[in-house]
């Protein structure tokens, strides 16, 4: 199916079609009248190779109106990424399609369940997602936290995957720009390369966590270690995250940042960890 052409969806004065190397400018333009350190035009390039879930665009009179992502990765899990509409054509119809579009091709590639993030003050996107059955399934902030003298916390075994899946499974997964269903791989691949750390007896974690070390960028500013799963008892949980501050000095990096469902937010600040954004992120959720 990957292989096939994609035949253009026609809707009422726009249409819809898979983003091309020669889009990229007509992109950047419309992503700087929206917000103008929008991150669509770094990626771009990558995206526009994706020939599986593909970028897509809405165009009216040759020119984007529209863009947006759709990402088909592991269990049969699709990410909708990146909507953006032209502040001149929205109430047209424009989000609806592309929405529709992408979830029509999530399908037939055979994801069961989409996902996406936004603002949670977005009400707009909240609003569309509440009239095609998507539900929101966590909302989350990012701290982060100066490096201590804390020790670091000790490194899991492989003979403690096992106890660490039991722990962390049902969790959502954070990537770049992407969130996914925990897979016991994801805990097994961060065992090998050493980037699973854990508190308690060995043998049996009561808390486990998924960290790695991330040089300075464009979005993030400082070098970081980057949090992306932390799950056990909230004690230990708590443990592990001052802990891991004491990592990031062993790492070398300005920071420990981590970005908590709302379940840990208090748990997180009581680690020393301090919001560096107010705004939160809501992630929903739709089966297929």
């Amino acid at each position: 199916m990957t292989g096939r052409r994609t035949v253009p969806l026609v809707a009422e004065g726009f249409s819809i079609r898979a983003a091309r190397p020669s889009d990229k400018r007509g992109v950047k333009a419309l992503c700087a009248r929206i917000w103008p350190d929008d991150y669509v035009p770094e990626v771009f390039d990558d995206w526009v190779r994706d020939r599986r879930g593909r970028l897509w665009v809405a165009v009216a009179a040759e020119r984007v109106i529209g863009v947006a992502k759709l990402t088909v990765m592991g269990e049969r899990e699709a990410w909708l990424h990146a909507l953006r509409v032209d502040p001149d054509h929205r109430k047209r119809g424009v989000a609806t399609a592309l929405l529709a579009h992408r979830l029509d091709r999530a399908r037939r590639l055979g994801a069961r369940v989409a996902r996406l993030d936004t603002a949670e003050d977005n009400v707009a996107i909240h609003r569309l997602m509440s009239r095609n059955g998507f539900r929101r399934v966590e909302r989350i902030k990012y701290y982060h936290a100066r490096p201590t003298s804390d020790d670091p916390p000790r490194l899991v075994r492989a003979r403690e995957l096992a106890e660490a899946w039991r722990l962390s499974r049902g969790r959502l997964f954070h990537e770049d720009y992407v969130a996914r269903a925990l897979a016991r791989s994801d805990i097994a691949r961060a065992i090998r390369r050493r980037e699973c750390f854990a508190v308690g007896p060995p043998g049996r974690p009561s808390a486990v966590a998924i960290a790695a070390a991330q040089r300075r960028s464009r979005w993030m500013g400082r070098s970081r270690l980057r949090i992306r799963l932390v799950a056990g008892a909230r004690s230990d949980v708590r443990e592990l995250l001052v802990a891991l501050r004491g990592q990031a000095r062993v790492a070398r990096v300005d920071r420990a940042g981590i970005a908590p469902p709302s379940e840990l937010w208090s748990v997180v600040s009581a680690a020393g960890y301090r919001r560096r954004w107010h705004e939160a992120m809501d992630v929903f959720e739709r089966r297929l």
